[in-house]
């Protein structure tokens, strides 16, 4: 039912990095398959990388397991990344196997932008915008994402396994200083440097009527005046939880410091 695939994504970004809602009618976990390659803690099997079948952008009725899921997550590990940018041209994250991934729009949370790749959502990258007085202060964007999430947290009732933290200086657009000619942070002139955060979990449904979990990254970059952008990607495990959280570390690793702001003014539109 679309009803419940809206609540397992809602999980997978309500309650991790607060994108809520449904892409089209977001898929939840199918049956898994033994052969395709085990948990965390159990023995996986060789499985070709190998990108989804192409997406014609319906709702899907049901998430892929087994080896069509494991194929999916070793081509997201290996492919090489090329951008792709929002609708207003105002943020390009580079992404793996890029024309693969099918854009769409969250429901129940207005996002900058939203993707997943293959119907079967093997796995779904999104970015949304928060205000805070002050995005200069360090962890300022950080506390707005928390703030903003922590409804979906309680109302899912996920357990949030919270890993180790890590950190890359960010080169950000023109400040408003930086606008009218003088030099920026770190002495560039027209840019802005920063430490933004990648905060990791590994996230699960704890109600008897959802049993999910995701390997979840996402930064929050302090992108315009009084606003920040979360970008972060969302990874089913579906009986492959190895291999969701090496893909999630890919994307905190190479994809997240790379994400570029392109716009020098807040984007007015949300979807």
């Amino acid at each position: 039912m679309i009803g419940s695939h809206v609540r397992r994504c809602a999980v997978a970004f309500g309650a991790t990095f607060a994108l809520a809602g449904a892409a089209f009618g977001c898929s939840g976990t199918g049956p898994s398959n033994p052969s395709g390659g085990g948990g965390a803690h159990g023995a996986r099997s060789s499985v070709a990388a190998a990108s989804p079948p192409k997406d014609d952008g319906d709702s899907a009725q049901g998430g892929a397991a087994g080896n069509m899921h494991a194929a999916a997550l070793e081509q997201l590990k290996v492919a090489p990344l090329r951008g792709r940018v929002d609708k207003q041209q105002s943020v390009r994250i580079p992404m793996p196997d890029a024309e693969h991934w099918t854009r769409v729009r969250f429901w129940g949370v207005p996002s900058l932008v939203g993707f997943r790749y293959g119907k079967e959502h093997h796995a779904i990258v999104g970015g949304v915008v928060t205000h805070v007085g002050d995005n200069t202060a360090r962890g300022a964007c950080t506390k707005s994402f928390e703030t903003w999430a922590m409804p979906w947290v309680q109302s899912f009732e996920v357990e949030l396994a919270h890993e180790a933290p890590s950190a890359f200086v960010w080169t950000g657009p023109r400040s408003p200083t930086d606008q009218a000619g003088q030099s920026g942070q770190g002495g560039q002139t027209g840019k802005r440097r920063d430490i933004v955060d990648v905060d990791s979990v590994f996230a699960k449904t704890a109600t008897l009527a959802e049993r999910e979990a995701y390997a979840v990254a996402y930064s929050a970059y302090p992108a315009w005046k009084g606003a920040c952008l979360i970008v972060g990607i969302a990874v089913p495990a579906r009986e492959d939880e190895a291999r969701a959280r090496e893909v999630r570390d890919r994307f905190a690793r190479d994809v997240l410091p790379k994400v570029e702001v392109l716009s020098d003014k807040e984007p007015k539109e949300a979807y």
